[in-house]
């Protein structure tokens, strides 16, 4: 069971990608902290983006 667990604290692979994730992750929270009005048009931004959608969505259903 030990050499189970040694392999798997020495394994490293995915850690790149979680690092990146984390970063990037830090970074959009300290936006949306620090610049509201940055947060205010990234939800209006996703919001258009998701009405956008819909629409397209609605009309090529009818």
């Amino acid at each position: 069971m030990s050499r189970k667990f040694q392999r798997f604290v020495q394994n490293e692979s995915g850690a790149t990608a979680i690092e990146y994730t984390l970063i990037a992750a830090l970074i959009a929270g300290a936006l949306l902290s620090i610049w509201p009005d940055f947060y205010a048009s990234f939800l209006a931004s996703w919001t258009n983006a998701g009405s956008t959608i819909n629409n397209a969505v609605s009309a090529a259903t009818k």
